[in-house]
């Protein structure tokens, strides 16, 4: 029970994140398990798993106050779904400390060009379709490799132009559909016994119910938070959280 509770409070403050900002439940998550010594591709089903009810009631949110573009979920989801297959693919062999290294840097820069464009108040074009399936295709790897779709995806969608609450609300709808393909492909590849050794899911069942217990509540907010919250302090929110996000990622590889 013990270990169900604590999972319960890093989902809801995780998912109360996500909601508000378009991400933080997949890294918070994944942070935890790593450091607990799960195996890679049990911490991305785990967080894929969670991410299923928490992230329905998430979208719901995000669609009950109008926080969504459907153009832009279409263009991502479906390329997100493809570059999910690929990272989960890639999961089961991939020697990540050059990708982590990729990633950090690259959620520095986005983290800082973010931020400074809400210091400045400034909007950049909107994105292209081109620009958008790259964006998702991106997110969709990093969220099969680890469970963490929105430091990507929001960063890219803000950094593309998109308003901030648009960019959240329609990241988090597409998270959705890209963590279901994930999680589908890894349960299916489960009993091939290529995901090594200590890869026993039944010993994360509390890890998930418990993410899900807290993620539940929180998730409900998300869509307030996102709506109400004023664009450039939320733009800035959003940069500092992915720079922070890389800096981490950069000093644990040290």
């Amino acid at each position: 029970m013990e270990t169900l509770l604590e999972f319960a409070l890093v989902g809801f403050v995780a998912q109360l994140v996500d909601g508000a900002l378009g991400m933080g439940f997949g890294v918070i998550s994944a942070a935890v398990l790593l450091a607990q010594g799960v195996p890679p591709p049990l911490v991305s089903a785990t967080v894929n798993a969670a991410k299923l009810p928490t992230g329905a009631m998430s979208a719901a949110s995000h669609i009950m106050h109008r926080n969504v573009d459907w153009a832009i979920v279409r263009r991502i989801a479906i390329s997100g779904a493809l570059g999910g297959l690929a990272g989960a693919f890639l999961l089961i062999s991939l020697k990540g400390d050059l990708l982590m290294l990729l990633i950090g840097l690259y959620l520095l820069l986005v983290g800082l060009l973010v931020m400074r464009r809400a210091i400045r108040g400034t909007v950049p074009a909107h994105a292209g379709k081109r620009r958008l399936s790259l964006i998702g295709g991106a997110a969709g790897l990093i969220e099969g490799i680890g469970g963490s779709w929105g430091p990507i995806a929001t960063t890219g969608l803000l950094s593309a132009g998109v308003p901030p609450r648009q960019a959240i609300g329609s990241s988090n709808i597409a998270e959705f559909m890209v963590s279901f393909t994930v999680f589908a492909m890894l349960i299916a590849t489960f009993h091939s016994g290529i995901w090594g050794e200590g890869s026993d899911w039944r010993g994360l069942l509390s890890a998930v119910g418990g993410l899900i217990m807290g993620g539940l509540p929180a998730a409900l907010f998300g869509g307030y938070l996102a709506r109400r919250l004023p664009r450039r302090p939320l733009s800035f929110a959003v940069g500092a959280l992915a720079f922070s996000i890389g800096l981490w990622r950069l000093y644990t590889l040290i």
